[in-house]
């Protein structure tokens, strides 16, 4: 098992430049023009599709999706009233969209068309895995007297502690974080919130098996399969990568100066590890070393839940931030 060691000097940006080592890429804060109305939209992950339109997540019911073009420019909101709390996005072979629901009641993964209309339905509506799950488990420690477990970025006691509760790995799903379809047409899911689990389907949609325990995983937050066949799965609150085949068999593990890992993506070159409290990580696909971090954890402006990248290098993140950061590109300077 390999150890990937990310430990090299981490950099802020200078001006609207932000650079480590060779790369470098300037900084864009208001290059999707939202409408009026979605100023202050939240986004929490975005990826872009064969049809050349960015597909933005927000979590919100009335604009779970919302489509840019390659300019930034807002060009429609699909799926409305589809979701409870959409919360990833990435797109499949076929030219349609995966979204996972996290809404607390939800427990479902939704393939759907780049229209809003719906594909196929992974999980049952309302009906959670058996994973031992308590989204008011605070409440219930509080009463005996104690604390959630404490973590170095995670300040959010309710959060801390509803991961506490989960004691085992349940079936499909609770509060799921987001799904992948592979150039065969199968699909892994990284089910997070209220499990810690990794799932896999077949190309028709038929559970085939999981894998991970809570001494695991400690929120699976994000998975995606890179051109080598390997599956990248965020460890968010653990702070590394974990990398597998698709038998779930460990290969590598992420891990050092690292903050909480919010969605992994891979191109041809890189993989990219979004960092939530501040920051990317580059990681190259053929060395399995670290090419890059930009940015440094605790920088209010880069805390990037999502991140995906276009055909021309540039990175998208999507900052689960109701303000003019929601949505930073990031243009590769060659």
């Amino acid at each position: 098992m390999r150890r990937i060691k990310c430990e090299g000097e981490r950099i802020g940006r200078a001006g609207d430049i932000l650079r480590c080592g060779s790369l470098a890429y300037r900084v864009e804060t208001d290059w999707a023009k939202w409408p009026d109305q979605m100023e202050h939209m939240t986004a929490l992950n975005c990826c872009w599709g064969a049809d050349g339109f960015l597909y933005v997540v927000t979590g919100k019911p009335d604009a779970p999706v919302v489509v840019f073009d390659r300019d930034g420019k807002y060009c429609r909101t699909i799926a409305q009233g589809r979701f409870g709390k959409s919360h990833s996005v990435s797109c499949t072979k076929n030219g349609t969209l995966l979204l996972a629901d996290a809404h607390k009641s939800a427990h479902v993964i939704k393939e759907i068309t780049t229209e809003g209309k719906e594909v196929r339905v992974f999980g049952t509506q309302g009906v959670p895995g058996d994973s031992g799950y308590d989204f008011d488990y605070l409440e219930t420690l509080q009463k005996r007297g104690e604390s959630p477990t404490g973590t170095r970025w995670n300040k959010n006691a309710a959060s801390n502690a509803r991961i506490d509760s989960i004691r085992r790995r349940g079936q499909p799903f609770c509060r799921p974080c987001g799904m992948i379809m592979t150039p065969e047409g199968e699909y892994f899911a990284a089910d997070g919130y209220g499990n810690c689990a990794v799932h896999h389907f077949d190309a028709d949609g038929v559970y085939v098996t999981s894998w991970g325990a809570p001494e695991d995983f400690r929120v699976v937050h994000s998975i995606c399969m890179d051109r080598l066949g390997r599956l990248w799965v965020a460890d968010r609150e653990n702070c590394r990568v974990k990398v597998f085949d698709t038998k779930g068999n460990l290969l590598a593990v992420a891990e050092g100066n690292l903050s909480r890992i919010g969605t992994v993506f891979a191109d041809e070159t890189y993989l990219y590890a979004a960092e939530l409290d501040g920051g990317v990580t580059l990681i190259g696909l053929d060395t399995l070393e670290v090419a890059a971090q930009l940015g440094v954890p605790g920088d209010g402006v880069f805390k990037a839940h999502g991140i995906c990248a276009d055909d021309k290098g540039n990175l998208y993140l999507a900052t689960n931030k109701a303000n003019e950061n929601n949505l930073i590109r990031l243009t590769r300077i060659e």
